[in-house]
Protein backbone atom coordinates (compact mmCIF):
# COMPACT_ATOMS: atom_id res chain seq x y z
CA UNK A 1 0.00 0.00 0.00
CA UNK A 2 1.05 3.51 -1.05
CA UNK A 3 0.59 6.17 1.74
CA UNK A 4 1.45 9.55 2.66
CA UNK A 5 2.93 12.11 5.04
CA UNK A 6 3.09 15.76 5.25
CA UNK A 7 4.52 17.60 7.76
CA UNK A 8 3.03 21.32 8.01
CA UNK A 9 5.73 23.81 9.75
CA UNK A 10 5.84 27.51 10.13
CA UNK A 11 7.90 28.14 7.17
CA UNK A 12 7.78 24.98 4.74
CA UNK A 13 5.92 21.93 3.98
CA UNK A 14 7.94 18.47 3.61
CA UNK A 15 6.06 15.08 2.54
CA UNK A 16 7.12 11.81 1.37
CA UNK A 17 4.96 8.73 -0.25
CA UNK A 18 6.11 5.55 0.94
CA UNK A 19 5.17 1.85 -0.71
CA UNK A 20 5.49 -0.13 1.96
CA UNK A 21 9.19 -0.07 3.21
CA UNK A 22 10.14 2.30 0.44
CA UNK A 23 10.51 5.84 0.38
CA UNK A 24 8.95 6.52 -3.20
CA UNK A 25 9.63 10.14 -3.25
CA UNK A 26 9.72 13.33 -0.97
CA UNK A 27 9.61 16.68 -1.44
CA UNK A 28 10.27 20.30 0.90
CA UNK A 29 8.61 23.73 -0.32
CA UNK A 30 8.20 27.03 0.92
CA UNK A 31 4.74 27.76 2.80
CA UNK A 32 3.25 30.15 0.58
CA UNK A 33 -0.39 30.60 1.47
CA UNK A 34 -3.07 29.32 3.27
CA UNK A 35 -2.54 25.92 4.89
CA UNK A 36 -4.74 23.33 3.40
CA UNK A 37 -3.73 25.07 -0.46
CA UNK A 38 -0.70 24.70 -0.05
CA UNK A 39 -0.62 21.17 1.18
CA UNK A 40 -2.73 19.94 -1.77
CA UNK A 41 -0.32 21.34 -3.82
CA UNK A 42 2.45 19.68 -2.26
CA UNK A 43 0.70 16.47 -2.06
CA UNK A 44 -0.09 17.20 -5.97
CA UNK A 45 3.58 17.92 -6.55
CA UNK A 46 4.36 14.31 -4.86
CA UNK A 47 2.03 12.39 -7.05
CA UNK A 48 3.59 14.27 -10.33
CA UNK A 49 7.19 13.34 -8.98
CA UNK A 50 6.22 9.70 -8.45
CA UNK A 51 3.96 10.05 -11.22
CA UNK A 52 1.36 8.27 -9.28
CA UNK A 53 -2.82 9.30 -9.72
CA UNK A 54 -4.41 10.06 -6.33
CA UNK A 55 -6.76 7.11 -5.74
CA UNK A 56 -3.25 4.93 -5.87
CA UNK A 57 -2.39 6.48 -1.92
CA UNK A 58 -4.39 4.37 0.30
CA UNK A 59 -3.89 7.00 4.12
CA UNK A 60 -2.50 10.32 4.33
CA UNK A 61 -1.21 11.58 7.63
CA UNK A 62 -0.51 15.17 8.39
CA UNK A 63 1.86 16.42 11.14
CA UNK A 64 3.37 19.55 12.36
CA UNK A 65 1.57 23.02 13.33
CA UNK A 66 -0.04 23.30 11.01
CA UNK A 67 -1.92 19.63 10.74
CA UNK A 68 -5.69 20.59 11.79
CA UNK A 69 -5.89 22.57 8.33
CA UNK A 70 -5.11 20.20 5.96
CA UNK A 71 -8.24 18.58 4.40
CA UNK A 72 -7.09 15.96 2.38
CA UNK A 73 -5.47 14.17 5.38
CA UNK A 74 -7.01 10.97 7.02
CA UNK A 75 -5.49 11.67 10.31
CA UNK A 76 -3.42 14.37 12.40
CA UNK A 77 -0.12 12.83 14.45
CA UNK A 78 1.96 15.26 16.64
CA UNK A 79 5.55 16.31 15.66
CA UNK A 80 6.69 14.87 18.51
CA UNK A 81 5.75 11.21 17.65
CA UNK A 82 6.10 11.32 13.72
CA UNK A 83 9.63 12.54 14.35
CA UNK A 84 10.17 9.55 16.73
CA UNK A 85 8.52 7.53 14.11
CA UNK A 86 10.25 8.66 11.31
CA UNK A 87 13.86 8.70 12.81
CA UNK A 88 13.23 4.90 14.50
CA UNK A 89 12.50 3.62 10.54
CA UNK A 90 16.34 5.29 9.52
CA UNK A 91 17.91 4.54 13.11
CA UNK A 92 16.51 1.20 14.67
CA UNK A 93 18.67 2.09 18.06
CA UNK A 94 17.48 5.49 17.96
CA UNK A 95 16.64 6.54 22.16
CA UNK A 96 16.27 10.15 21.77
CA UNK A 97 15.38 12.68 18.75
CA UNK A 98 16.22 16.09 18.73
CA UNK A 99 14.05 17.85 16.45
CA UNK A 100 15.09 21.54 15.51
CA UNK A 101 13.05 23.85 13.24
CA UNK A 102 11.96 26.72 12.28
CA UNK A 103 10.32 28.12 14.88
CA UNK A 104 10.71 25.15 17.59
CA UNK A 105 13.06 22.18 19.38
CA UNK A 106 11.54 19.20 20.77
CA UNK A 107 13.17 16.89 22.43
CA UNK A 108 11.44 13.16 22.36
CA UNK A 109 12.99 10.16 24.29
CA UNK A 110 11.30 6.63 22.68
CA UNK A 111 11.70 3.16 24.01
CA UNK A 112 13.34 0.41 21.54
CA UNK A 113 10.33 -0.13 19.28
CA UNK A 114 9.86 3.17 18.99
CA UNK A 115 7.05 4.25 20.89
CA UNK A 116 7.09 7.79 22.35
CA UNK A 117 8.14 7.84 25.88
CA UNK A 118 8.63 11.72 27.09
CA UNK A 119 9.20 14.95 25.51
CA UNK A 120 9.68 18.56 26.06
CA UNK A 121 9.49 21.64 24.41
CA UNK A 122 11.09 25.13 23.64
CA UNK A 123 9.83 28.13 25.27
CA UNK A 124 8.33 31.10 23.12
CA UNK A 125 11.76 32.80 23.13
CA UNK A 126 13.34 32.33 18.91
CA UNK A 127 16.66 31.80 20.67
CA UNK A 128 18.16 28.26 19.09
CA UNK A 129 15.42 28.12 16.11
CA UNK A 130 15.98 28.32 12.39
CA UNK A 131 14.69 31.57 12.33
CA UNK A 132 17.32 32.88 14.66
CA UNK A 133 20.05 31.29 12.20
CA UNK A 134 18.25 33.22 8.80
CA UNK A 135 18.23 36.47 11.24
CA UNK A 136 21.91 35.95 11.74
CA UNK A 137 22.94 34.93 8.45
CA UNK A 138 21.35 38.09 6.56
CA UNK A 139 23.16 39.95 9.38
CA UNK A 140 26.39 38.24 8.79
CA UNK A 141 25.82 38.45 4.79
CA UNK A 142 26.06 35.21 4.20
CA UNK A 143 23.83 32.22 3.21
CA UNK A 144 22.57 29.73 5.49
CA UNK A 145 24.55 26.82 3.87
CA UNK A 146 28.20 28.67 4.38
CA UNK A 147 27.34 29.87 7.94
CA UNK A 148 28.44 26.21 9.66
CA UNK A 149 31.65 25.61 7.26
CA UNK A 150 32.68 29.01 8.10
CA UNK A 151 32.52 29.03 11.69
CA UNK A 152 34.47 25.53 11.78
CA UNK A 153 37.60 28.37 11.06
CA UNK A 154 37.15 29.93 14.45
CA UNK A 155 39.59 29.71 16.87
CA UNK A 156 36.36 29.54 19.28
CA UNK A 157 37.23 32.13 21.33
CA UNK A 158 33.73 34.40 21.38
CA UNK A 159 31.49 33.62 23.89
CA UNK A 160 27.31 35.13 23.77
CA UNK A 161 26.16 36.05 27.07
CA UNK A 162 22.68 36.11 26.24
CA UNK A 163 20.15 33.76 26.05
CA UNK A 164 17.26 35.94 24.87
CA UNK A 165 17.11 35.91 20.60
CA UNK A 166 16.88 39.77 20.68
CA UNK A 167 19.59 40.77 23.02
CA UNK A 168 21.69 38.18 21.25
CA UNK A 169 21.52 40.16 18.07
CA UNK A 170 21.96 43.59 19.65
CA UNK A 171 25.15 41.22 21.10
CA UNK A 172 26.22 40.35 17.55
CA UNK A 173 25.76 43.83 16.05
CA UNK A 174 28.51 44.89 18.99
CA UNK A 175 30.74 42.42 18.07
CA UNK A 176 30.64 43.44 14.20
CA UNK A 177 31.68 47.02 14.94
CA UNK A 178 34.54 45.95 17.75
CA UNK A 179 36.09 44.17 14.18
CA UNK A 180 34.98 40.64 15.79
CA UNK A 181 36.17 38.22 12.88
CA UNK A 182 32.84 36.65 11.37
CA UNK A 183 33.84 32.92 11.99
CA UNK A 184 34.44 34.00 15.45
CA UNK A 185 30.62 35.27 15.83
CA UNK A 186 29.30 32.37 13.95
CA UNK A 187 30.94 29.59 16.10
CA UNK A 188 29.40 31.83 18.96
CA UNK A 189 26.12 31.66 17.58
CA UNK A 190 26.34 27.77 17.13
CA UNK A 191 27.45 27.36 20.63
CA UNK A 192 24.70 29.35 22.02
CA UNK A 193 22.26 27.61 20.20
CA UNK A 194 23.36 24.05 21.11
CA UNK A 195 23.78 25.27 24.58
CA UNK A 196 19.98 26.22 24.45
CA UNK A 197 19.15 22.63 23.18
CA UNK A 198 21.04 21.22 25.48
CA UNK A 199 19.87 22.79 28.49
CA UNK A 200 16.22 21.52 27.09
CA UNK A 201 17.56 17.50 26.51
CA UNK A 202 19.03 17.52 29.40
CA UNK A 203 15.51 18.10 31.37
CA UNK A 204 14.26 14.68 29.92
CA UNK A 205 17.59 12.72 29.98
CA UNK A 206 19.50 11.99 27.02
CA UNK A 207 20.15 8.39 26.08
CA UNK A 208 22.09 7.64 23.07
CA UNK A 209 21.40 7.12 20.19
CA UNK A 210 20.88 10.53 19.26
CA UNK A 211 19.13 11.73 15.98
CA UNK A 212 19.08 15.56 15.45
CA UNK A 213 16.26 16.25 12.76
CA UNK A 214 14.57 19.18 11.40
CA UNK A 215 16.12 21.53 8.93
CA UNK A 216 18.78 22.87 11.04
CA UNK A 217 20.18 19.55 10.93
CA UNK A 218 22.07 20.76 8.23
CA UNK A 219 24.01 23.33 9.66
CA UNK A 220 27.44 21.55 10.85
CA UNK A 221 28.13 24.01 12.84
CA UNK A 222 25.05 23.13 15.21
CA UNK A 223 25.75 19.32 15.08
CA UNK A 224 29.01 19.75 15.98
CA UNK A 225 28.89 22.15 18.84
CA UNK A 226 26.16 19.86 20.19
CA UNK A 227 28.30 17.38 20.39
CA UNK A 228 30.52 19.00 22.40
CA UNK A 229 27.94 19.92 24.65
CA UNK A 230 26.35 16.52 25.22
CA UNK A 231 29.38 14.47 24.60
CA UNK A 232 28.37 12.10 22.78
CA UNK A 233 27.94 11.55 19.13
CA UNK A 234 24.96 12.66 16.80
CA UNK A 235 23.41 10.93 13.63
CA UNK A 236 21.91 13.16 11.05
CA UNK A 237 19.82 11.56 8.25
CA UNK A 238 20.33 12.31 5.00
CA UNK A 239 17.35 14.90 4.47
CA UNK A 240 16.80 15.64 8.48
CA UNK A 241 13.70 17.73 7.60
CA UNK A 242 11.93 15.26 5.83
CA UNK A 243 11.94 12.80 9.20
CA UNK A 244 8.36 14.07 10.41
CA UNK A 245 6.76 13.71 7.15
CA UNK A 246 8.06 10.42 6.88
CA UNK A 247 6.58 9.34 10.36
CA UNK A 248 3.08 10.34 9.18
CA UNK A 249 3.39 8.28 6.34
CA UNK A 250 4.43 5.27 8.61
CA UNK A 251 1.49 5.53 10.55
CA UNK A 252 -0.74 5.98 7.38
CA UNK A 253 0.28 2.44 6.73
CA UNK A 254 -0.48 1.44 10.45
CA UNK A 255 -3.50 2.89 10.13
CA UNK A 256 -4.99 2.47 7.38
CA UNK A 257 -3.49 -1.71 8.20
CA UNK A 258 -5.45 -1.32 11.21
CA UNK A 259 -8.83 -0.77 8.97
CA UNK A 260 -8.60 -3.79 6.92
Amino acid sequence: MITAGLDIGHRSINGVLMDEEKIVTHLSLKLAGEVDASAKVAFEKLLSQAELKPSRVGHLFATGVGREKVSIADGHRTEMLCHLKGTHWLFPGARTVIDTGAEGIRVSKGDLRGNLAHFVLNDRCAAGTGVFLETVAMMMRVSLSEMGPLSQLSAGKTLLTSTCAVFAESEIVGQVHRGMPREDILRAVHESVASRIFLLAQRIGIEPEVIQTGGVARNIGVVLALKRNLELNIRVPENPEITGALGAALLARIAAGSKR
